[in-house]
């Protein structure tokens, strides 16, 4: 079900997906994340042109499943989506490229065997290292969603997911890193 602005209520939200998550302070998980531009959208049962391509898109963690929303020039939707009706969430990560030069603080930090993650902060120039976006596809029952994002958000979204607790309905994928 696609609520357009004027029929987003919190009681339809709760009343198909349940109670938003709160934060635990003494565990703290994040419950929602951001980012996402829609790339395609598929429906079976709505009308696909109240949902627009390229929409800014965050997701919330409910109880009983996600909500989306999105915002396309500042409309705003929201798409429920139950957990028993999702088939499939699937993360990809952007392909990297790494080509520090020698001698370069990147280089230095690599070699002494400082994780990538946190040697491409030290980059001098663009080209010694890069990733391309990361692509999120949701199936569910009723629709079939991609997403881009910035490829460096690829552990954090992959974190949130995890978080999610939704066992074998979450694929990720990593390309094989491009070292020049």
């Amino acid at each position: 079900m696609i609520l357009t602005e004027k029929k987003i209520n919190q009681f339809k939200i709760k009343k198909l997906i349940g109670e938003p998550n709160k934060v635990k302070f003494r565990k703290p998980k994040t419950i929602g994340n951001g980012s996402y531009f829609l790339k395609s959208f598929m429906t079976k049962i709505d009308n696909p042109e109240e949902i627009k391509i390229d929409s800014k898109c965050n997701f919330e963690k409910y109880s009983n499943g996600i909500l989306l929303r999105l915002n396309f020039s500042n409309k705003l939707s929201a798409i429920p989506i139950p957990k028993n009706e999702i088939n499939k969430i699937e993360l990809i990560r952007g392909e990297e490229r790494i080509n520090p030069f020698p001698f370069s603080p990147m280089w230095i930090l690599l070699k002494l065997g400082v994780s990538k993650l946190i040697a491409r902060y030290f980059k001098i120039y663009v080209s010694e290292y890069s990733i391309e976006n990361m692509k999120l596809m949701i199936d569910t029952e009723n629709y079939k969603m991609e997403f881009i994002a910035n490829g460096f958000l690829y552990e954090k979204q992959l974190e949130y997911f995890e978080n999610l607790n939704y066992g074998k309905i979450l694929k990720n994928k990593k390309p094989v890193a491009n070292n020049g």
